[in-house]
């Protein structure tokens, strides 16, 4: 799938189920990359703007696809 523009937010409710797109802090400032959300689909993304957490980047008939920052964890 692709993503030339981030259609809208999940922030205010959405009538479909949503999908996370893992991304870490940093990378919301890329404006060219790619990622596999939780359930396998590849998004290539091509933005002229920063990501935010909750921004809807693909939707399908069932399903919005979302940022979501994943943190790491430091190891030990």
């Amino acid at each position: 799938m692709i993503c030339d523009r981030i259609l809208g937010t999940t922030h205010h409710g959405t009538y479909k189920k949503v999908v996370d797109v893992l991304f870490e802090e940093h990378e919301l400032k890329e404006h060219s990359i790619r990622r596999i959300a939780r359930d396998g689909v590849e998004i290539e993304i091509d933005i002229n703007e920063d990501m935010q957490e909750g921004d809807i980047l693909v939707e399908t008939e069932h399903y919005v696809y979302a940022v979501k920052i994943y943190v790491p964890t430091p190891k030990k």
